[in-house]
């Protein structure tokens, strides 16, 4: 089969022109992924450096976890302001609302409470317990094959603590987490 010059021309100008495309869509997609990376840089920078004040047995609770993280070979937990925020929503409706569940009736999943306030993630997880003393609710939850992969999930590196007062359990202890 014969081509002739000005076939020829035709498809290698078509040819270059199919490069060029797939050249401008592949830079076009690395700076939107450039884009998403910063701005996940960014974030995550606001978040580290914002305040978070614990109260001692929510700090407590966080050095347990912590150090159990530690000896596990993972790296330890960063308190949120945001996900505080929203821990104590959640231990305030367990207590006012008189149940004991992930799922709220008012406020939803932890997924969507997270959702509703504005926090961004890629995992997300809840521990969730009733007890009278951080040790007690921390070791419950490594006993426990679900709560303790939570913990020992790698990929959370930002957690809320909320340890409220609850006349049925003595304590509510709430714990999210986000990676």
């Amino acid at each position: 089969m014969k081509i002739s010059k000005r076939k020829f021309g035709i498809l290698f100008i078509f040819v270059v022109f199919i490069l060029i495309e797939t050249i401008s869509v592949a830079t076009y997609h690395t700076a939107v992924l450039g884009e998403k990376s910063i701005k996940e840089e960014s974030m995550r920078m606001q978040i580290e450096q914002e305040e978070v004040f614990l109260k001692e047995e929510e700090q407590e609770v966080l050095n347990l976890i912590n150090q159990y993280r530690k000896e596990n070979g993972l790296n330890e937990l960063k308190p949120f302001s945001k996900l505080q925020e929203v821990s104590k929503l959640k231990g305030e409706d367990l207590v006012n609302n008189q149940y004991f569940s992930h799922t709220s009736p008012n406020l939803g999943t932890p997924f969507e409470m997270l959702q509703t306030n504005g926090i961004d993630y890629k995992i997300a997880g809840e521990n969730l317990a009733g007890n009278v003393t951080a040790k007690k609710a921390v070791e419950a939850w490594i006993n426990s094959p679900l709560h303790k992969e939570n913990i020992l999930e790698e990929k959370f590196e930002y957690t809320g603590i909320c340890v409220i007062e609850s006349p049925v359990y003595g304590k509510i202890y709430v714990q999210l987490f986000i990676g």
